[in-house]
């Protein structure tokens, strides 16, 4: 039995047999995985019965460079950029982060005056909160 969360909660997944024996090198401490299974509901809560897991690619980085976000220019509302700006904050380092606010085929960038920590958690977030295309 595995715990699993995310930013809204957590569930317990069990891998059983086969499965386990499978998965079992991908069940890492603070891990991101990707875990496909079947629900089931009971008294003390969901419990997720795992048929399939893998670790998506979470996107490449330059280390070299600055981070730069990807968004439609039609998603970027006044909240999603308060929420972007949250994320950020709560990833304070010394890299630099771009914003790409594309129209159709033409893209205005913009200098994030907030640098960042680059990290798998900032890439989880970031990709929550914009979509899983959102590193350019």
């Amino acid at each position: 039995m595995v715990t699993v969360e995310d930013f809204n909660g957590e569930v317990t997944v069990m891998f059983m047999g086969k499965t386990y024996t499978e998965f079992q090198p991908l069940l890492q401490s603070d891990a991101i995985l990707a875990i496909r299974g079947r629900v089931s509901r009971r008294d003390d809560g969901l419990n997720l019965h795992a048929q399939s897991a893998f670790a998506p690619d979470i996107g490449s980085f330059d280390a070299a460079g600055p981070l730069s976000l990807v968004v439609a220019e039609q998603r970027a509302t006044e909240r999603l950029m308060t929420e972007l700006a949250e994320v950020l904050r709560r990833h304070t380092g010394d890299t630099e982060v771009l914003l790409r606010v594309h129209r159709g085929s033409a893209a205005k960038v913009f200098e994030v005056p907030m640098p960042v920590s680059v990290t798998a958690d900032l890439f989880g977030e970031l990709k929550s909160l914009l979509g899983p295309n959102c590193l350019g």
